[in-house]
């Protein structure tokens, strides 16, 4: 693998990465393979030659969250090599998986036999860290701007506008977007949201893109062009979902695919409990109304 393809290392010179590479060890992972889990120790920085894994959160209810999907060229465990703490989360191998590993030991004994080599990586792998955490900021930041829409918005369609405008920003190839809610009396969808208005209003359910995201739940399609896509599901419900289209092609990638999901997930509830509270007010209303003329 040509080093200068790895993020972390690409600003390093020759000499840099031939020194670095003295310290590489290979190492293949079967399919499904846990490479370690959370809360291990942590003494080893991994990056990807070939193939995909997945980094997730063990959950108190038992289940896991996805926190992203790495590909070649991605590394991971930076931290290993800078601080004496546990694994964060859990790496399992998506497909088989061949790993280049710096042990924390070597990596060490890099520094202290060769400074220049030692800062200059020390360096490049700060700087990608840094790089990181904004980009996981950027994204909690979204999660918590959705979080304060749903807790103030009483109307289904002003809370799903107001978070489809806070989450296009984060997809700024998109050059279409799309929202919709299913509506129980039409049995259609209803068109809340869009970039680049089409003066569509409803969507009917026999839609070939609506069947494939009903029965999909998640879309990511990266041909002649991209397509990212989540519904909006509660207990097993189908209530509408959220796309991006872009003319470009690899426009978007499996991380943006997981904050999507982590977005609408949010949005579903909001949907289910605001349907709920309009039904109750109705249903009421219809109560009172025949009350007072003596139904």
């Amino acid at each position: 693998m040509n080093l200068k393809s790895v993020e972390i290392f690409k600003e390093l010179s020759d000499d840099v990465l031939d020194n670095l590479s003295k310290i590489l060890d290979e190492r293949k992972v079967k399919k499904d393979t846990v490479i370690f889990e959370e809360s291990s120790p942590a003494d080893v920085f991994c990056i990807i030659a070939e193939g995909q894994v997945e980094v997730f959160k063990h959950l108190q209810d038992s289940g896991t969250k996805t926190l992203a999907v790495l590909s070649a060229g991605d590394y991971f465990g930076e931290m290993s090599l800078l601080e004496d703490k546990p694994r964060i989360a859990s790496v399992k191998a998506v497909n088989d998986v061949v790993l280049l590993e710096i042990k924390k030991k070597k990596f060490l004994d890099l520094i202290s036999g060769n400074l220049d080599t030692g800062m200059k990586l020390l360096s490049a792998i700060m700087s990608t860290t840094l790089a990181r955490l904004s980009a996981t900021n950027s994204h909690l930041t979204l999660l918590y701007d959705i979080g304060k829409i749903i807790a103030s918005s009483k109307n289904l369609r002003q809370m799903t506008t107001a978070a489809f405008t806070n989450i296009a920003k984060h997809f700024k190839k998109a050059e279409n977007g799309l929202l919709a809610v299913y509506n129980e009396f039409t049995d259609e969808l209803d068109v809340h949201s869009e970039i680049n208005k089409t003066e569509q209003e409803t969507i009917p359910l026999t839609d070939s893109f609506v069947q494939k995201i009903s029965a999909k739940k998640e879309l990511l399609e990266n041909d002649a062009e991209s397509t990212i896509a989540s519904a909006f599901y509660f207990e097993e419900k189908f209530l509408g979902f959220i796309s991006f289209s872009s003319n470009e092609k690899n426009a978007f990638i499996m991380n943006d695919l997981i904050l999507l999901s982590s977005a609408a997930s949010l949005i579903s509830v909001s949907i289910k409990n605001i349907s709920f509270i309009s039904e109750e007010e109705a249903r009421q209303r219809l109560k009172e109304t025949k009350y007072t003329q003596g139904w």
